[in-house]
């Protein structure tokens, strides 16, 4: 039977790689928080998704309650990339798809995958200034919230969310107050991200940008758009 592992990513390090664990040929001893040893054939570990993005962000001690708060395994897998870097998007995108196709596992209930694609090709997706991004995508003030990932202490540094008719982003911002990683978290309702695309349609024409699902291997730009629906009920 293969092991399904949910992984982490911390700096880019897969769980199973982590300084703690002894490799033999194809076997990992890893040793839990309990102190127990457990070993694991390299070649029965299934991942969740078939890529992550290997730069992961800095934390903070700061703590707030209305913080959006996401899984590990979705930082940056929906983002907003300027449409100067659609080489590297291509790159990234045949690579996933050699994962679907040659590296995928069908369970009877679950599709899971053998390998995983490390994405590390694009550095600053985009940069665009905070207040420009809140006046496309919304029509009066938007309460700005912190951010926090899962299974890590503190908040993102530098990070932010907010929810915007009924669509909930996130992002990191420089010291300049520039957006420089903006993504889509998800939405309060089918009808709340229909109703939202006419604004991040706008919001992409105007400054030039892919919406980029990874998971999906799906870019959008403001001409097919309109299928962001459909692809996060697929979600």
């Amino acid at each position: 039977m293969k092991n399904i592992v949910r992984i982490g990513i911390l700096s880019g390090v897969l769980a199973f790689s982590s300084c703690s664990d002894q490799k033999k040929g194809n076997l990992i001893t890893t040793t839990g928080s309990s102190g127990q040893d457990t070993t694991i054939n390299v070649n029965d570990i299934l991942f969740t998704v078939p890529t992550i993005e290997n730069a992961f962000p800095d934390f903070e001690n700061k703590t707030d309650s209305s913080s959006l708060q996401i899984p590990e395994d979705d930082w940056r897998q929906i983002e907003f990339i300027s449409k100067d870097q659609k080489s590297s998007i291509d790159t990234e995108i045949d690579s996933i798809n050699y994962i679907f196709e040659h590296k995928i596992h069908k369970g009877p209930h679950y599709v899971s995958f053998k390998e995983i694609r490390v994405r590390r090709l694009i550095k600053q997706p985009l940069s665009i200034p905070i207040g420009r991004i809140l006046n496309y995508l919304g029509d009066g003030e938007i309460k700005q919230s912190g951010l926090n990932i899962l299974n890590n202490s503190g908040q993102v540094k530098n990070g932010f969310s907010f929810i915007c008719k009924g669509v909930e982003y996130y992002g990191i911002k420089d010291n300049s107050n520039n957006v420089t990683t903006f993504c889509i978290s998800g939405a309060e309702s089918d009808e709340d991200l229909y109703n939202s695309l006419k604004n991040i349609s706008k919001f992409l024409k105007s400054e030039k940008l892919f919406l980029v699902h990874w998971t999906h291997t799906v870019v959008f730009d403001e001409t097919n758009v309109q299928q962001l629906v459909a692809d996060f009920e697929s979600k």
